[in-house]
């Protein structure tokens, strides 16, 4: 699932890993879906260690009764010099375009490689201490769960991108394997 919305993302700003807390907008979004997402048998929230993410994971812990369990690996991209700038200044629409391909970094931030590393070694080892059965919610953000579907999951097209609180259904095997069951559900 992706954090709820946040300041910089009505903005349009780009937020990697700026470290603001979700907006108005956002807290009552997240409050919306909540009780909707009783029904699903979430028996775990795992989220990353920024507060959008941690406030959207509370949220709807207080309404589902799922316990919370931070993870550094599930935060976003670093983004360098982009962080924080406006995606459609002219000066950076060439740099944007290019933020999901495999070779480029932008200038001060993390490599493709090295954000999908961490967070899918983070994915897998969730997957791995969960298959007992029962359904976890993970709780992260728009760039690094795109890049993840894309080259993970041979998953690129516009459905790979999540809104603010849309989330993608996945299942894992024995051997945490992923498979997409649902992609972009919205609750909102």
């Amino acid at each position: 699932m992706r954090h709820g919305i946040t300041s910089y993302n009505l903005k349009g700003r780009m937020l990697g890993q700026t470290d603001i807390p979700l907006c108005d907008i956002g807290i009552r979004n997240v409050i919306n879906i909540a009780p909707k997402m009783n029904h699903i048998g979430i028996r775990l929230i795992y989220c990353s260690s920024y507060i959008r993410s941690i406030q959207t994971a509370n949220i709807i812990s207080s309404v589902i009764g799922a316990n919370v369990i931070k993870r550094e690996n599930l935060k976003e991209r670093h983004l360098g010099v982009l962080d924080g700038e406006f995606k459609d200044t002219l000066c950076w629409r060439d740099v944007v375009n290019n933020l999901g391909e495999k070779n480029f970094t932008p200038e001060g931030g993390e490599s493709v490689d090295n954000c999908l590393n961490r967070f899918t070694n983070e994915m897998k080892r969730i997957a791995n201490s969960n298959l007992d059965g029962g359904n976890v919610l993970v709780v992260s953000h728009g760039g690094v769960i795109t890049l993840f579907m894309r080259y993970m999951l041979h998953i690129n097209n516009n459905l790979s991108f999540l809104d603010n609180c849309d989330f993608h259904i996945l299942d894992t095997d024995r051997r945490g394997n992923f498979h997409v069951s649902k992609l972009n559900v919205s609750l909102i």
